[in-house]
């Protein structure tokens, strides 16, 4: 029985050339892991600035009692911000993954909230800073197909 076949051969040296950029960019993608972890740091910050969770909702407000301890202590009455050590966030990025990270002990009870302090006895509220939204994930999208498909460097 005879059999029939199609067979395709690519003669647009262009397209062989984008192919080959295509899969090179697809190896390495640290480019654009460090992009977008450099882009996470200036998107902490603004939630710093106008504080507020990655989703746009507002920190819930600071306790009467922490207002006034901060009065006392002459501090600043930003939220999460006494010392300003928290809001220094750092680029994690690798071939792999990128993001941004905190290296303070008490950035993930800020994060996420919970019980804290002698015996667990005093409720920290979540007032999320770390984390991405819909904006950001177009934004990693948009910068991964740069790289991978235009071969530009983000």
């Amino acid at each position: 029985m005879a059999s029939a076949g199609v067979a395709f051969e690519i003669h647009d040296q262009d397209f062989k050339d984008l192919i080959n950029r295509v899969g090179h960019s697809i190896k390495d993608m640290t480019p654009v892991m460090e992009a977008f972890a450099e882009y996470m740091v200036v998107q902490t910050d603004d939630r710093f600035k106008n504080e507020e969770a990655p989703d746009g909702s507002g920190w819930e407000k600071l306790a009467t009692i922490t207002l006034a301890s901060k009065a006392r202590r002459k501090k600043m009455d930003k939220i999460l911000q006494q010392d300003g050590y928290l809001r220094l966030v750092h680029p994690a990025s690798d071939k792999d993954s990128a993001g941004v990270y905190s290296d303070r002990v008490y950035s993930a009870i800020h994060n996420y909230g919970g019980q804290a302090g002698p015996n667990r006895s005093v409720t920290i509220p979540k007032r999320e800073f770390l984390g991405f939204n819909e904006d950001d994930i177009k934004e990693f999208q948009e910068t991964g197909k740069d790289w991978i498909i235009m071969g530009e460097r983000p």
